[in-house]
């Protein structure tokens, strides 16, 4: 029995002599060395680099994603490995900002048909609704990192597009004769999203310099769309009937639609390390809206909150490029 238990504790203590401490870096490269110390920016460890030299190094513990430590042992002499532990980041604050091209999923369709309808020629009127569809973007989030790999925040985005032109329309002629009028039209289009956002990023590279990073956020999206132009009028005043042609004139007419939604962003980019605290690199997200009610203010017209007849779609698609800020 004396035997058989010094024959274990021979084999225990002759594992635990060849057993070593590992550090798992996020590139998943075990480093088999022993460590000194665990601090809140750095982990201190000795490694073997011949058969009579031992170095000590140290490695930043944002490239670690979890590390074993073998200094304890239990009664028996048994080798007790630690818990892994998620690393803290070195910066723990981000602030993004994005800016680029953005395309509206907005059906211009209708207007479109009106646009025609009054004598504006298919190419004109698709080359004016075109221009509301492609419009501008800018993005801004902040996160704070709870591990190297997960952080929560805010983000806010804006979209605006805008088109102008001015079209010969049917106007109203004596005589049956044929008439045309001019037509002045200016709009411009707003979208914001804000709210709280989730941050998830990946370190690729060996060397840490690539970033993968992606965000998902719900929210409000408010949406603002200003109409400008002159309409043309014709006087009749108390007559019926005019020998020749009636007075004309143009009329300004001012026109703002507006409504609130819930909405939804996505995000995806990737990044390049120019300076440790700072990243640059292409980025691309969504936002999906669907407008169910809106209100109208014109000059002669107002309408609050107005059951559409059919949901508006006032998502877009955003790519452009980002820059990426860590304190």
């Amino acid at each position: 029995m004396k035997k058989s238990l010094l024959f274990m504790l021979f084999f225990l203590s002759l594992a635990a002599a060849k057993a070593q401490d590992k550090i798992i870096t996020i590139q998943n490269d075990t480093i088999e060395c022993l460590i000194i110390s665990v601090g809140t920016d750095r982990i201190n460890y000795e490694q073997k680099v011949s058969e009579n030299v031992v170095a000590g190094k140290s490695i930043a513990v944002s490239e670690v994603l979890h590390y074993f430590r073998t200094g304890q042992r239990n009664a028996l002499g048994g080798i007790y490995l630690s818990k892994p532990r998620m690393p803290k980041p070195d910066r723990r604050y981000l602030l993004n900002i994005q800016g680029g091209m953005s395309r509206s999923l907005t059906d211009f369709d209708a207007f479109t048909r009106q646009m025609t309808g009054s004598g504006i020629t298919a190419a004109q009127a698709d080359d004016y609704t075109g221009k509301l569809k492609n419009g501008y973007q800018v993005n801004a989030d902040f996160h704070y990192l709870l591990t190297n790999f997960i952080g929560i925040g805010a983000g806010y985005n804006l979209f605006q597009s805008g088109s102008e032109g001015n079209f010969l329309i049917n106007g109203f002629g004596g005589m049956n004769l044929p008439m045309y009028v001019n037509l002045g039209l200016q709009e411009k289009i707003y979208t914001h999203f804000a709210g709280p956002s989730v941050l998830f990023q990946q370190l690729p590279g060996r060397n840490g310099k690539l970033k993968i990073s992606e965000t998902l956020s719900p929210g409000m999206v408010i949406f603002r769309n200003e109409s400008r132009g002159n309409e043309y009028q014709i006087f009749w005043g108390e007559n019926e009937y005019y020998n020749g042609q009636p007075p004309q004139y143009y009329e300004y007419a001012n026109s703002v639609t507006k409504g609130t939604a819930f909405g939804a962003r996505g995000g995806v980019s990737l990044e390049y390390a120019v300076a440790p605290q700072l990243s640059a690199g292409l980025a691309g997200s969504f936002i999906w809206a669907k407008l169910k009610k809106a209100s109208l203010k014109s000059f002669n017209n107002e309408l609050n909150d107005q059951e559409l007849e059919k949901a508006m779609d006032v998502s877009h698609f955003d790519y452009g490029f980002t820059l990426r800020y860590s304190f």
